[in-house]
């Protein structure tokens, strides 16, 4: 690679190497023109020994030549590889931790060219460009950073005026706003029922957006509002500002970053977050895929002909490919999503750095992360971190009664129509055929990858919340 760099300067300046020094008959007869017999006849007395030298050095060039083209590859694959966290296999999903935190990168990609890469639930393919783009670090997730996460915010549930609504969140320091980020399939529509009561319950004002195509939250459109002027009928970063408290909905990370613009606090934890706090439910990808194609279908299956659909749809994406990738519609931000990419990245180069952008993400806006498997204790650090300061006796057990339900409820909203079929089952059809299950997991392997780290930082949210909880003071 460093010489094939030293080469290409070389070239770029302009730099030209000497011809080699031999002469043959028609070459000594033009170099000598001018010259005289003697000369002539010297010249072609030392022509066996100049040729001779000429041969070694083409041989040398030649031998060094197929070196560079031989090795060259090599040093591409493993330029690439500084870039990109790729696991082997689903098997090593239990080193998954360590590799993200030695996941360094300690560059910018600066590439050129264009090349196709498939989105996957979309079933389409996008062009991706080269652009510069900002290294990625990934960090362990730390019990202080958790900490921090779940801090109760401090507003007053039935305090409507929000005018009164003097005492700033612990971590922005500014009014309190949560942004609920609706991932598809993760128990999501349980969740805005949750926000929509909470928001009745504690009068405070919620938007629940949709059809987040563009790069901004003014180009959603606005679904349904809770404890807002009636004559709002689209929201933009002012709108939010001036009249709401939460925000819910199928946008992605970035999306609120305008809503305290203006601003002039540091921002989250000094790492450049925005001024909003962020909560976001994930789900196990094998579960999600099965949860959202279940969904998607509208005829009458069996088990076993639902399990043969899927088998045959995930085949066919990686014989393309593809990886699922559904999932960086919403945790990457706008900017990210429109980055470009250079042709020689692989779809899964593409994919892999994704997943990474996505767990810096989680760790840059220190999202609070509910998991769908352990629905009850992700309400509890939900319930904590909300940090409610109630108006009257009457409103504190009608609070406390709200979250209960929710902390007991099986999530069962959105699922399939059709009788005797449901995730489960068409997962347990799937883990009988081991040969497909494999495939399964390298397609799932990069969400795997997210999911995982998310489900570290939920484990370590969970344990700071029952840290406070059991401390004498807050008993």
């Amino acid at each position: 690679m460093a010489l094939f760099e030293t080469i290409s300067a070389r070239r770029r300046r302009g730099h030209k190497t000497s011809p080699p020094a031999y002469a043959d008959d028609r070459d000594s007869a033009a170099l000598t023109k001018s010259s005289n017999s003697d000369e002539h006849e010297h010249h072609k007395s030392k022509s066996p020994f100049i040729y001779s030298l000429t041969a070694s050095y083409k041989s040398i060039l030649m031998i060094g030549a197929a070196l560079m083209l031989f090795t060259f590859p090599l040093a591409q694959k493993n330029f690439r590889s500084q870039f990109y966290l790729r696991p082997q296999s689903q098997h090593d999903s239990s080193d998954i931790q360590t590799q993200l935190t030695e996941a360094i990168t300690t560059e910018a990609i600066m590439t050129a060219g264009e090349s196709d890469v498939a989105d996957e639930d979309k079933g389409v393919a996008y062009n991706v460009d080269s652009a510069a783009d900002e290294a990625v670090a990934v960090k362990e997730y730390t019990a202080e950073l958790a900490d921090r996460a779940v801090e109760p915010t401090v507003w007053t549930c039935g305090e409507k005026d929000r005018q009164k609504q003097t005492a700033l969140d612990p971590i922005t320091n500014q009014r309190p706003f949560f942004a609920f980020v609706h991932v598809y399939k993760t128990a999501g529509s349980t969740v805005r029922d949750f926000f929509q009561n909470y928001a009745t319950v504690c009068k405070k004002s919620l938007a629940l957006v949709v059809s987040c195509h563009g790069s901004g939250i003014e180009e959603c459109r606005l679904k349904r509002s809770v404890n807002a002027p009636q004559s709002i009928e689209r929201v933009n970063s002012t709108i939010l500002h001036d009249h709401y408290d939460m925000l819910g909905g199928h946008y992605s990370f970035g999306m609120a970053d305008d809503i305290f613009s203006n601003a002039t606090a540091t921002p989250n934890y000094g790492n450049g977050a925005p001024l909003v706090r962020h909560m976001v439910f994930l789900r196990q990808p094998m579960t999600r895929y099965v949860s959202h194609k279940l969904y998607q279908k509208k005829q009458k299956d069996t088990v076993e002909d639902t399990a043969e659909d899927i088998k045959e749809m995930i085949r066919t994406s990686r014989g393309k490919g593809q990886y699922m990738s559904s999932i960086y519609k919403y945790l990457l931000t706008p900017q990210q999503r429109a980055m470009k990419y250079n042709q020689t990245q692989t779809q899964e180069d593409v994919v892999a750095h994704k997943a990474q952008l996505s767990i810096g993400n989680l760790l840059r806006y220190n999202a609070i992360v509910g998991m769908t498997e352990t629905f009850s204790q992700s309400m509890k650090i939900f319930e904590h971190a909300l940090g409610h300061i109630v108006t009257s006796t009457r409103k504190e057990e009608e609070v406390r009664a709200m979250f209960s339900r929710y902390i007991d409820e099986e999530v069962s909203r959105n699922v399939s129509k059709r009788k005797g079929i449901s995730t489960g089952s068409v997962l347990k059809e799937l883990n009988k055929d081991e040969e497909f299950m494999a495939i399964f997991r390298e397609f799932v392997k990069y969400e795997q990858m997210i999911v995982d780290f998310a489900m570290a930082m939920h484990q370590k949210q969970y344990e700071a919340v029952n840290k406070v909880l059991m401390d004498p003071v807050f008993v």
